[in-house]
């Protein structure tokens, strides 16, 4: 039989955010079940006069990864999280945004666990080679000629193999390497308090301000690579680091050649 699992409290989450991220937070939302927290966020950010905004959900009917996929999403058993920015920012500017929220999301979920986090470029978190988490952003066109900037954010906390049938890559569950009984209102509470910093720091100083840091969590570097384009065309090389702008840089035959998240997928050989 399963163990019982607390769901996931507004109150409790309000109670241990940092005041910092509760006066720059306009609204929180934990619902049961919903179709996708990024279209919740979505409507939120088109809907009402708010910058900042927080939806939970303890299950997607219509939760979705990178490339269209389907993210896997059952009942109270993981975080479920996206965040929505209203932002002044123009879409060459949030060039690394990706990859700065994978840092903050693993240095957030870090504290609770006893193993590393690492980050598979662009931001996929994995623990020993194993997905336990990962990053949709999604933008469109504000009011005031705005960016309307959505964070997705889905991470793998009780998940068992029954309810992980349709994946289709080694994943692994927080559970399993905790440092003591894993609360999610407390890490729903950590990824607040990150990812509303973030907006701030992403703000002024842009993918600098994180480009060591995830340098640091990058699996991939130093590592032989297979890259796949969106021609099906594969090359290999070794994973040099990332550049400025977030992209990976690979060295083929001695040449270093930049590659954009979106354009391309990465596996290491």
């Amino acid at each position: 039989m399963d163990k019982k699992i607390a769901l996931l409290n507004k109150k409790e989450i309000l109670e241990t955010i940092s005041k910092a991220a509760l006066s720059k937070l306009d609204s929180l939302i934990v619902s049961k079940k919903t179709g996708s927290t990024n279209d919740d966020a979505k409507n939120t950010l088109r809907e009402s006069e708010v910058n900042l905004c927080a939806h939970f959900a303890e299950q997607q009917n219509s939760g979705r990864g990178r490339g269209g996929k389907n993210w896997t999403s059952p009942f109270a058993k993981n975080i479920y999280f996206s965040m929505g920015w209203n932002s002044n920012l123009t879409l060459s500017e949030i060039e690394g945004l990706s990859l700065a929220v994978g840092v903050v999301v693993a240095e957030a979920l870090q504290k609770f666990i006893n193993e590393s986090i690492k980050i598979k470029w662009p931001n996929d978190l994995f623990i020993k080679k194993k997905k336990v988490g990962g990053i949709l952003i999604e933008t469109s066109s504000g009011a005031d000629n705005n960016l309307e900037i959505v964070i997705g954010i889905g991470i793998n906390i009780f998940m068992d193999e029954k309810e992980a049938t349709t994946i289709d890559q080694p994943w692994t569950i927080l559970d399993d390497y905790k440092k003591t009984t894993i609360n999610r209102n407390q890490i729903a509470s950590s990824l607040i308090d990150g990812m509303t910093e973030l907006t701030a720091i992403f703000q002024r100083d842009g993918f600098k301000a994180y480009k060591e840091r995830f340098n640091f969590l990058n699996v991939l570097k130093g590592k032989e690579c297979k890259m796949v384009d969106s021609k099906n065309q594969e090359r290999t090389g070794l994973v040099e680091g990332i550049n400025d702008k977030g992209e990976l840089l690979l060295k083929i035959n001695n040449k270093i050649i930049e590659f954009r998240y979106g354009e391309v997928s990465i596996r290491e050989l």
